[in-house]
């Protein structure tokens, strides 16, 4: 989320204290100095500490809150091992490695990934709508994936339930929603934006993998962008140059059809590229907007 008002701004990263949510912070701190307040949305108090202590080293006159929000996820040991020896490009592309969350249901009866990757942060642009609005030029910057298609999801199970690759299914989630949004706001002449954007590879700690796998990662993230794979962004610094493109670029510069990616060549410059939603469908994507909405209308009447 994205918000301005004149030259005062306020950001909320979620998964800011490590990866592409700490790169994001850096290059939003880097960029808008001291008019910026920055909200660190983290599943970990103290790794959140650790990192907004980081980043107020590095940028002394950053406004910094913390905000928790609690979202694990583990490793496919078997899988990983496969893909490592029979598959290095998708290993290095594709979450089959993770132990995905199929079949698992949230306290409130959703589907988990999809709770955490979709529906939470459409309860939170929903609350935060008129903040946004009123500030003239709000933002709601989605992060898809570079694994994102059309294939990944069935409307019919929305939630990613019963898909043996949920996080996929809501990545593809997040673009629908993305597109729908945007163009809900400007229907209803409302001065919110709406984009979707990849970070590309980036060689994270998400998952809490062990040092020697991230080791073997990041070798292998460097010789797939020597031979000119530029998804490979390798740091979470430049993976996140779509994410703040998005924020900051004048608004008449970005099209909310295509999906920003983050993109480095051999020689280590990120910059960004505008690439079209394949496949895109404005049915499912109306559908999938109704039924967050019925879902987020349910949960404001049991308050």
């Amino acid at each position: 989320m994205f918000e301005k008002a004149n030259n005062y701004k306020v950001a909320i990263v979620t998964g800011a204290n490590s990866g592409i949510g700490y790169g994001i912070c850096q290059r939003l701190l880097e960029a808008e100095g001291d008019s910026l307040t920055l909200i660190m949305a983290c599943r970990n108090l103290t790794r959140a500490t650790l990192a907004k202590e980081k980043l107020i080293k590095q940028f002394p006159f950053a406004h910094i809150n913390i905000e928790l929000v609690d979202v694990s996820i583990g490793i496919n040991w078997t899988k990983t091992i496969s893909m490592l020896l029979t598959q290095p490009v998708e290993l290095l592309e594709r979450s089959d490695a993770t132990i995905q969350r199929m079949g698992e249901i949230s306290e409130e009866g959703i589907g988990y990934v999809f709770a955490a990757n979709v529906l939470g942060h459409y309860f939170m642009m929903r609350e935060l709508e008129d903040l946004l609005a009123a500030s003239g030029d709000g933002r709601v910057i989605w992060t898809s994936s570079i694994t994102s298609n059309k294939t990944c999801f069935d409307i019919e199970d929305w939630q990613g339930i019963k898909s043996p690759i949920p996080y996929e299914s809501s990545k593809w989630a997040c673009d629908l929603v993305s597109v729908a949004t945007h163009e809900r706001f400007k229907a209803e002449k409302r001065t919110i934006s709406s984009f979707t954007t990849s970070p590309g590879v980036v060689a994270s700690q998400i998952g809490d993998l062990p040092l020697w796998i991230t080791l073997v990662r990041i070798v292998l993230h460097y010789i797939m962008r020597w031979i000119g794979i530029q998804s490979q962004n390798i740091t979470s610094y430049n993976g996140a140059v779509a994410d703040v493109y998005t924020a900051l670029e004048p608004i008449s510069n970005i099209e909310y059809s295509k999906r920003y990616s983050s993109m480095t060549d051999r020689w280590g410059r990120a910059f960004v590229r505008a690439i079209s939603i394949h496949d895109y469908d404005s049915d499912s994507a109306e559908k999938l907007l109704l039924k967050c909405e019925l879902v987020y209308q349910a949960h404001k009447k049991n308050l």
